[in-house]
């Protein structure tokens, strides 16, 4: 009986183990990777957006330039 208990004793704790191992790799590796790649995304999305308005800015400056001194 003894041994019966002890022995389930350890499988209760084998069993906590993989609980508090999946938090922690939650919590330490995939939430930071998580928050990174947003960040990043979102870096990205808003160097996208502002080079777009530049591209549009220089058409824009070049067209009226042409009309300006390129008479033909």
């Amino acid at each position: 009986m003894k041994a019966e208990l002890i022995n389930e004793f350890y499988l209760l704790q084998a069993s906590r183990a993989n609980e508090k191992y999946a938090d922690l790799l939650k919590e330490q590796v995939y939430e930071p990777i998580k928050l990174a790649n947003e960040g990043v995304s979102t870096w990205i999305t808003q160097r996208g957006h502002m080079l777009m308005k530049m591209e549009s800015k220089v058409n824009k400056t070049m067209r009226i330039l042409k009309r300006k001194f390129l008479k033909f």
